[in-house]
């Protein structure tokens, strides 16, 4: 069954600056038992115009995968992930018309309603997630066809292409791929990426020299059988949509299973310890000793 929930304005500014993530994370395990693959999780910012609460439609995320974060992860331990291709993040207009309170208040919900709820208090009258009916997700859907969509969203870095930027002996690389095509991230995102040139090869040298070149999760050991080290450094959640240069966020992986990891957009979850595909192939690590397991 489809869900609904509240979003900070200040969390999709910070999400769309550094690279739209199309995924959503909080501690109400319901985000998982709730949901289930192909349901939508429509999400819903409040703004304030002319000093009058209104909301907006921020995104729907069309949902593809559900893992668990590391553990004492800030925005909670629950995670979905949206389908890129079917998933939207909507330009956040102050215009009157995209105001969807009236809307809100006449979805038929599992439990409880909102048609009570003045526009003071349908903010915290939404910080539990609610499922649902299938007609009131059609009303948001048909809605939502008017709304402009967040192209900043859509204009991130193809992450294999950093990757191999900052793999390379030439830093200038970063400063080519955020000027050949147009990105949306905000400035600080630009020139922190800039700037993780020396940082992302430390911490790759650090987990290289951790595993001895070995494949965490094939175990394949290239170092011993052809002499040379051929294991590559993944991110767990990308770069290129908001995931940090540190060491809970990188694996060592072979090369055709890093290529696979990237066309099928595997997720990680961290209380498997495990890439999950959307196939529903489970990959787990063999070798770990950097990455902290956490309970589902």
């Amino acid at each position: 069954m489809d869900a609904l929930m509240i979003w900070k304005y200040s969390n999709y500014l910070s999400d769309i600056n550094a690279g739209a993530g199309f995924h959503f994370n909080s501690n109400q395990s319901r985000l998982h038992t709730a949901l289930n693959i192909g349901d939508s999780l429509w999400l819903v910012t409040r703004v304030v115009v002319g000093g009058v609460n209104q909301y907006r439609l921020a995104a729907r995320l069309v949902v593809r995968s559900k893992t668990i974060n590391a553990p004492n992860y800030k925005y909670g331990s629950y995670r979905v992930w949206g389908d890129v291709n079917k998933s939207s993040y909507f330009r956040i207009e102050e215009t009157s018309e995209a105001d969807v309170y009236e809307l809100l208040r006449l979805l038929e919900m599992e439990t409880g309603s909102l048609a009570d709820k003045s526009r003071v208090n349908l903010f915290h009258g939404m910080q539990t997630m609610r499922s649902i009916s299938p007609k009131s997700s059609r009303l948001l859907e048909s809605f939502s066809a008017q709304l402009p969509l967040e192209m900043r969203a859509y204009q991130v870095i193809d992450e294999t292409k950093l990757e191999k930027a900052y793999a390379s002996d030439s830093p200038e690389q970063l400063d080519l791929l955020i000027k050949e095509q147009p990105v949306g991230y905000g400035e600080s995102k630009k020139e922190d990426i800039r700037q993780a040139y020396e940082r992302n090869r430390k911490l790759v040298r650090d987990l290289q020299n951790l595993y001895k070149g070995r494949c965490q999760v094939t175990g394949h050991d290239s170092p011993v059988l052809y002499g040379v080290p051929t294991a590559e450094a993944h991110h767990v959640v990308y770069r290129s949509r908001g995931g940090l240069d540190e060491f809970e966020n990188l694996v060592l992986v072979c090369p055709n299973l890093h290529a696979a990891l990237h066309a099928a957009e595997a997720n990680f979850d961290y209380s498997k310890l495990a890439f999950i595909f959307p196939n529903g192939r489970v990959e787990p690590l063999v070798i770990n000793e950097h990455l902290t397991s956490r309970a589902a």
